[in-house]
């Protein structure tokens, strides 16, 4: 007869059991498991069994779930205050030192944030490395269980108007290389393969001259202003940077703007 388990309540305040579980989350994300916005369905039983090890308690799959949405807002709450209100940080407390009028101000508007006010996102670092600057893209039809078609952290790529296939021409390097002959010389390669690396770099000429030639102000000058308040590291810095290739009304607007906070605000608002 089945031994039957209990499933108890979760409590995700626990510092222990939200540290396990959030290390659990870390190590199926690690090893490719990802999935969009969350985890592959496979790994859910996984960090089930090694929860219940670490821990002796027995979580069902909805309250995983529940919990890793749960820490995902508190991260996305606790990122969009840190880069709205960044300049009152204290890195020492992992506080804010702002006026009450200013908290105020903010907490109209984002209530949520209520939470860290007098203290700071636990793990938070974790939390950054599992949930921070992800961009999503979509699944690639055919993806296989254990590898991550489906997400980049930190990602460079800046979509354009004229899509540049990398994995194509990622195979196209492979071919020639499985193509070099005994004393690691490379064959000159065919036709078809000639006239899809000439489409490939009639693309890249393409992008490349749209860029030096964009009306109003320069992806330059916009950019010098967003890298004296993002780093790379936020995914922000990337939502601003692709809007400022895409159209000059955008940079033109950025250029207008007369203060940080409105310019941070501006790239939340594109943000979709």
């Amino acid at each position: 007869m089945a031994q039957h388990v209990e499933v108890i309540r979760a409590n995700w305040s626990d510092p222990t059991q939200r540290k396990h579980f959030i290390d659990l989350c870390l190590q199926e994300a690690n090893n490719g498991f990802r999935s969009g916005g969350t985890l592959k369905p496979s790994c859910w039983p996984r960090i089930i069994k090694e929860l219940e090890k670490l821990v002796g308690k027995r979580f069902n799959q909805k309250q995983l779930k529940n919990a890793w949405d749960y820490m995902k807002k508190q991260y996305l709450t606790w990122s969009r205050l840190i880069t709205v209100m960044g300049h009152g940080y204290n890195s020492v407390t992992r506080t804010f030192d702002l006026p009450t009028e200013r908290w105020e101000e903010y907490l109209q508007k984002y209530p949520e944030a209520k939470q860290f006010r007098y203290k700071p996102l636990a793990n938070a670092e974790e939390l950054e490395a599992l949930f921070g600057g992800v961009l999503a893209i979509g699944p690639k039809n055919g993806s296989s269980e254990g590898t991550d078609n489906t997400s980049s952290t930190h990602s460079t790529s800046m979509p354009c108007e004229i899509p540049i296939s990398l994995e194509e021409d990622d195979n196209l390097q492979r071919k020639f290389r499985r193509e070099q002959t005994a004393d690691d010389e490379v064959r000159v390669p065919n036709k078809k393969q000639k006239r899809k690396l000439d489409q490939i770099e009639t693309k890249v000429n393409t992008v490349t001259y749209s860029w030096e030639n964009l009306e109003g102000p320069s992806v330059q000058e916009c950019m010098k202003i967003l890298r004296q308040l993002l780093t790379f590291e936020n995914p922000l810095y990337f939502i601003a940077a692709n809007a400022f290739c895409k159209r000059k009304e955008y940079r033109e607007l950025w250029m207008d703007m007369e203060s940080d906070e409105e310019r941070i605000g501006w790239i939340w608002s594109l943000r979709k």
